[in-house]
């Protein structure tokens, strides 16, 4: 009876453990998508996007935070590359739609090919990534987890980086999973002619 108790006792811590097995590659939890957006719109005689109606900048708030959210597109000193492998990532973790849709295109302008892109969801240990790209890839996984970087990524990342370039890793993750938590849960809607997340993985 003890052996059984001991052993039924062991099972019981493994079966608690496997939900942190592969943790890194786990993503935001599915949600059902809504349709349109849950608040009203602004009228906006002058056609901003229905993005920047969501959070319209004749509101202070809204002013300061698409300055500080598009600094990160007008002034990352890291490649422009590596940035939207990052950005992306950070889309795909988060069940990101919006943020996938447009940095899907801006990415394969920065270079990215789509093989690159579709590997970018199977994370840091697929097949074909360069061990820099790799560490890319592991530092939004990281972040995300942990809202820690292991040493051995930024070791890894410090190699071609500056100190302020892996500071700047940490604030864009930050500052686009804040803003897939903006666009999911206020609705933002893709706009005409971009694709979101591949099929079945919104």
């Amino acid at each position: 009876m003890i052996r059984f108790t001991v052993e039924f006792g062991l099972v019981l811590v493994i079966v608690s453990l496997v939900p942190f097995v592969g943790e890194a590659q786990d993503r935001v939890k599915s949600f059902d998508r809504l349709d349109g957006p849950r608040i009203t719109l602004p009228d906006d005689p002058e056609g901003a996007s229905e993005m920047r109606q969501l959070c319209p900048e004749s509101t202070e708030t809204c002013q300061r935070y698409w300055a500080y959210t598009g600094y990160f597109v007008r002034n990352a000193t890291i490649p422009t590359r590596d940035r939207e492998v990052i950005i992306l990532r950070t889309a795909w973790l988060n069940r990101g739609d919006y943020i996938w849709g447009r940095h899907n295109i801006i990415g394969q302008e920065a270079g990215l090919t789509e093989e690159e892109i579709n590997r970018v969801t199977q994370g840091s240990d697929a097949v074909g990534w360069n061990p820099f790209d790799a560490a890319l890839v592991r530092a939004v996984d990281e972040l995300h987890t942990s809202r820690f970087l292991s040493e051995a990524t930024w070791s890894t990342l410090g190699e071609r980086y500056t100190e302020s370039q892996l500071r700047e890793v940490v604030l864009i993750v930050g500052n686009y999973t804040q803003l897939s938590m903006f666009q999911n849960a206020l609705g933002a809607q893709l706009e005409p002619g971009i694709e979101g997340l591949p099929s079945g993985t919104r």
